[in-house]
């Protein structure tokens, strides 16, 4: 009788064991998050997307879409019923498009708001509830945009390439090649007066080291000169001092020679002039005379009132 009452309560430990475990793995593997629901409402098509996808804001997983249906009073139009987390900033602003996980087409909800995109920007928060479900808005994804555009992208791609295939034909060719032939040589032209102008290059570190040589002189030739007390102004006023010894020196030549040498000079040219004049008085006699040179001069015969004077 033992033997089953201790039978009796290991099968009761372990079917209790049992259920324990059971119950704290359901508990362990469900999710406990508080989540609010949103309706995301749109006309276009949403490929790929599945229930129990996953719902991000800005890149961030937050939540788990939980149905998909037509909405009964707007034909044509679907709405997303979608649980998130209550701490989701959701604003009147946010809206959701339709993303694609890498190259496995497995869709899921971008959530993003326009008034955060934009910088200082905010908006109201969106409170949503069991009873009265906010609704928000779903904008078309890059895929819908780009096929919504396919037949306009197709038709610039065919014009463009006939544009392509006109530009290339005939002589329109012949002018290309022409024109890469002119580049072509050109560039030849480029290349060979940079091979001409490659000596000078090598010689332009030189030539602007004879510059800056040159500009240093005449930086320290300029400090020179605004210096008062420098070289190049010692040097200038020795010359002026000199200059004005000079002067001084010719004004004393010049006095000298007004003062002493012209009276000299006009003496001689007096005396100079009396000898001449004698020396001519001397030959008009002479003329007259030629005696008076070997018997003397003979007196003059006497005038009217002199003695011996005889009228003729």
């Amino acid at each position: 009788m033992e033997n089953k009452s201790n039978a009796f309560l290991a099968g009761v430990f372990t079917i209790g064991l049992t259920v324990m475990v059971l119950f704290a793995l359901f508990w362990f593997s469900s999710d406990h998050t508080v989540r609010v629901p949103y309706d995301l409402i749109t006309r276009s098509t949403i490929n790929g997307l599945n229930p129990q996808a996953d719902v991000k804001y800005r890149g961030l997983a937050v939540g788990k879409v939980a149905s998909i249906r037509f909405d009964p009073q707007v034909p044509g139009q679907i709405i997303v019923r979608v649980n998130v987390n209550r701490d989701t900033p959701i604003t009147r602003t946010t809206y959701a498009t339709l993303g694609f996980q890498g190259v496995t087409g497995i869709a899921y909800v971008q959530l993003d708001d326009a008034a955060v995109s934009q910088e200082g920007g905010g908006s109201s928060p969106l409170h949503s509830s069991a009873r009265e479900v906010a609704r928000i808005p779903m904008r078309a994804g890059f895929l819908e945009q780009l096929e919504k555009r396919g037949d306009s992208l197709v038709t610039e791609v065919e014009t463009l390439m006939s544009s392509l295939n006109d530009m290339f034909q005939g002589g329109n060719r012949a002018d290309l090649m022409d024109t890469i032939r002119s580049v072509h040589e050109t560039s030849e032209h480029y290349r060979k007066l940079a091979d001409t102008l490659q000596p000078a290059v090598t010689q332009l570190p030189r030539v602007t080291a004879n510059l800056n040589a040159t500009l240093d002189s005449t930086r320290r030739l300029a400090e020179e000169l605004g210096k008062p007390d420098g070289t190049v102004m010692r040097t200038v006023d020795n010359v002026g001092r000199d200059l004005q010894a000079a002067t001084g020196s010719i004004e004393s030549a010049a006095g000298t020679l007004s003062q002493e040498t012209l009276p000299q000079v006009n003496s001689l040219a007096r005396e100079t002039r009396q000898t001449v004049r004698s020396i001519g008085t001397a030959a008009n006699q002479f003329s007259d005379n030629p005696n008076s040179l070997l018997f003397g001069t003979s007196s003059p015969p006497p005038g009217p009132g002199e003695p011996g004077f005889r009228a003729p």
